[in-house]
């Protein structure tokens, strides 16, 4: 994680949004073992993997990615789980965790496309053929 990404998700204060080097968060040391900020405005706390797919994750990172990558790649939830020696509904939960994530920065970045226009024949082609057959 990037301490540039960070900020301050307390919506009362008055930096809330503000990038780290931009608001007033200072690095705060870990707290088990994992870094946190603080914010100098409104005194609270913020872990480093905040508003990521890994925040209060309980496990490894690199066997979290594997998982992921495992999964990305069109392996089976149990296929994964073997693999990764977890059991299937931590998979599950795991690949749920990071689609959650995924479809935020896909929002996110969906509301700054800036396009005149766009075309869209393969869309077309679908909902056409949904409206015809209905």
């Amino acid at each position: 994680m990037n301490w540039e990404t960070l900020y301050c998700p307390n919506r009362h204060c008055l930096y809330y949004g503000s990038p780290f080097n931009k608001g007033v968060l200072v690095k705060d040391g870990s707290s088990h073992g994992k870094k946190q900020a603080l914010c100098k405005a409104c005194g609270r706390r913020i872990a480093l993997t905040y508003a990521t797919a890994y925040y209060e994750l309980d496990e490894d990172r690199a066997i979290f990615e594997m998982a992921v990558r495992a999964l990305a790649e069109g392996n089976s939830i149990r296929s994964t789980a073997r693999i990764i020696e977890k059991d299937k509904d931590t998979i599950c939960d795991w690949l749920n965790r990071a689609a959650q994530q995924c479809r935020l920065v896909v929002l996110y970045h969906w509301q700054k496309l800036h396009i005149s226009e766009c075309q869209l024949d393969e869309l077309w082609s679908f909902v056409h053929t949904c409206i015809t057959t209905s």
